[in-house]
């Protein structure tokens, strides 16, 4: 990314983030229904912009009570500020359907057709831990659980237009269709040798896209029904150097993982599972809010989004 853009965001990323989510959520209906019975309780759409909050900005329940409570953009247009129990009733109320209408609503002016995508999936650790019994050994084994974060990214701008959340042993192949088919029309579509498959080819291919699903080395030329495999294989096999420089452009994919595992952590805190995809959902919304307001200021000022790198 272009370091202007970069240290710009970072400097006033708190201010930005709370401005992009208060307008994305006030733009969509109330996540929930407010209970008839017992007193009047807190703006739902408030509570959710606080839950947002709370993972965008990196703090515990009690320390996004202070810090909202501190924040002049939401005490000038809230009088009566939600505490850290009502955030913890309202993230547990919270869906994951919403946080993607969310989501959707801060890129949706970056959805386009021929977008470039890359797919890719990556662990993220929990507190939770398996144990079972090896035969071989014939002794308990242990091991800490993880749970894979799969998504399907503009290699353009950087912004995840769709993810799905799965168990650590779900195949990445299994969930490519998931990826993609909310998407328009594909450019060029990158994935490493845990994607390729026929059914995979056909897919982009009907989407009128362009696959470079790296082949594994053992591929057959053997079409099975699907035209779209014989035509790229051995566009890879006649010409391969040419292919894999093209297929490269894929490693930008590791660079989204590594902005979100580096300002939002590798850890997952929540305990239960159902709220593991919540704050895993939470981490790629924020991720793309600060994508966005890189793309914007770039717009603004006239200026690459990302730096040339320079050849030897």
């Amino acid at each position: 990314m272009n370091p202007k853009i970069v240290n710009h965001i970072n400097r006033n990323f708190n201010g930005f983030f709370i401005k992009a989510v208060i307008k994305a959520v006030l733009q969509l209906l109330p996540p929930w229904k407010p209970s008839k019975i017992g007193r009047k309780g807190h703006d739902p759409q408030l509570v959710a912009i606080c839950c947002i909050l709370k993972e965008g900005v990196n703090e515990s329940y009690d320390g996004i009570e202070a810090y909202i409570k501190d924040s002049e953009t939401l005490k000038q247009k809230y009088d009566d500020l939600p505490g850290h129990s009502v955030i913890h009733r309202g993230m547990q109320k919270l869906s994951i359907k919403y946080i993607r209408k969310v989501m959707n609503r801060v890129t949706r002016f970056l959805r386009r057709k021929g977008m470039n995508i890359a797919v890719d999936s990556t662990g993220f650790r929990t507190s939770n831990s398996s144990t079972w019994y090896d035969i071989r050994i014939k002794r308990k084994n242990k091991r800490k659980d993880c749970i894979k974060l799969h998504i399907s990214m503009d290699i353009d701008t950087g912004i995840i237009h769709w993810f799905t959340v799965t168990p650590w042993n779900r195949h990445d192949s299994r969930e490519f269709e998931n990826l993609i088919k909310h998407l328009p029309e594909l450019g060029a579509t990158f994935g490493d040798k845990a994607y390729p498959s026929r059914k995979n080819y056909q897919l982009v291919v009907d989407k009128n896209g362009t696959p470079y699903l790296c082949f594994k080395d053992n591929a057959t030329n053997k079409a099975k029904g699907k035209p779209a495999w014989i035509v790229h294989i051995r566009k890879y096999k006649n010409d391969k150097e040419t292919w894999l420089s093209v297929y490269h452009f894929r490693s930008i994919v590791e660079s989204v993982f590594s902005s979100i595992k580096k300002r939002w952590g590798s850890f997952l805190n929540s305990k239960k599972k159902w709220m593991q995809k919540k704050e895993m959902a939470l981490k790629v919304l924020a991720y793309n809010v600060k994508q966005v307001l890189m793309v914007q200021y770039a717009e603004e000022c006239k200026i690459p989004l990302w730096k040339p790198v320079k050849s030897k």
